[in-house]
């Protein structure tokens, strides 16, 4: 593949050189699989879903063509954690799993379907941080989960996408809004629905 259709990569935090290293092996990974390709290009999505088996919540987005004042090339944006901008409200629309959080981000209720979800029982969940149903071993979990839920509570919602397991081990994907005092004081509403990443 020429190297002028390489995206150059951007990566938040950019002090986190162990996040700045597994990018690059992904990134390698993913150069290497599209160069066998006729016309082959990377993709930010798929740059994203590499990265999510060590990091739950990474996010990669391309740099919009407008914000390119030089026209110095496509540069995609890497973030250890991140918000997303939804296509629609679809979290306004009836039927979705959903939770109660506390001002400690415990889980004070929640539906029968995102137990479904989650895969365990609902009085598993209740009591529990939403970070304990991450991956154990994603050692970056508990500031990632602390900076989106810094975000939240300034901007008064939050908009995000996580990878999680199955408990048959297969990688699955969740979307998720939360909205501060969504069902009454320090009672945070979180509606979920499970997703292809690939779709």
């Amino acid at each position: 593949m020429p190297a002028r259709t390489q995206p150059r990569l951007q990566a938040f935090p950019a002090e986190d050189l162990a996040f700045r290293r597994f990018i690059a092996e992904a990134f390698a990974e993913l150069l290497d699989e599209v160069s066998t390709h006729p016309n082959g290009r990377p993709e930010a999505a798929d740059l994203q879903w590499r990265l999510r088996v060590r990091y739950p919540s990474a996010v990669v987005r391309e740099r919009d063509a407008l914000a390119d004042p030089g026209g110095e090339g496509q540069l995609w944006y890497v973030y250890r954690f991140g918000s997303v901008r939804p296509g629609r409200r679809w979290w306004e629309e009836p039927g979705h799993a959903w939770a109660i959080l506390d001002g400690d981000r415990c889980f004070v209720e929640v539906s029968t379907s995102l137990a479904e979800i989650v895969e365990v029982p609902r009085t598993t969940i209740i009591g529990q941080r939403v970070e304990a149903f991450a991956n154990p071993g994603d050692a970056s979990v508990g500031s990632d989960f602390d900076g989106l839920w810094h975000q939240l509570l300034n901007d008064g919602e939050l908009h995000a996408t996580l990878r999680f397991s199955r408990a048959d081990g297969s990688a699955r994907e969740i979307e998720y809004h939360v909205t501060r005092d969504g069902a009454g004081p320090e009672r945070h509403l979180a509606v979920v629905r499970e997703i292809d990443p690939r779709a």
